[in-house]
């Protein structure tokens, strides 16, 4: 695993696969989980890459202007830019009903992100990005993918629209 590409399949993998042990309430557990596991991949595999939250791609103090996680290399530019949303499940006790939804399938929220990795890809702020949209109990799931996305099945109703870039 030499490259980010290999790291962040690597990292994603793993959550896919160990997704049922997890109990997400929003969207910053997604990536404090995948951030962790980049982060243990990257001293396991003696990879030379940082790991970043909430990094800043474009100058500016607007959310807009990050992304959620950015796997950088000492060389230079961010080497892979990820986005999330995460919904959980409409069915769960735990959630109260009256905050669900908690994405937005528009423009602002997973329409946003997919359209702002690609930007970030275009405008040469990264080499490669993906936006990951966590449905969890599959409450988006019935809508047709943006496109340039798919539909992924994580198992049981958990489902997740996936969009690369470039």
């Amino acid at each position: 695993m030499a490259n980010a590409e290999d790291l962040v399949d690597a990292g994603l993998d793993w959550l896919r696969q160990h997704y049922d042990r997890f109990r997400f309430f929003t969207e910053r557990d997604v990536v404090w989980s995948v951030q962790t596991r980049l982060l243990d991949l990257v001293v396991e595999l003696d990879l030379n890459f940082r790991v970043l939250n909430d990094f800043g791609i474009l100058p500016g103090r607007r959310r807009s202007l990050s992304v959620d996680l950015a796997v950088v290399s000492p060389a230079g530019p961010v080497d892979y830019a990820l986005e999330f949303k995460y919904e959980p499940s409409h069915r769960r006790a735990d959630i109260e009903p009256k905050k669900l939804p908690v994405v937005s399938w528009g423009e602002d929220g997973v329409a946003g992100d997919i359209v702002r990795v690609r930007k970030f890809v275009a405008e040469g702020r990264t080499k490669a990005a993906r936006s990951y949209f966590i449905d969890e109990g599959g409450y988006f799931r019935h809508r047709e993918p943006h496109a340039g996305s798919c539909w992924v099945s994580w198992g049981g109703d958990c489902w997740v629209l996936i969009s690369q870039a470039p």
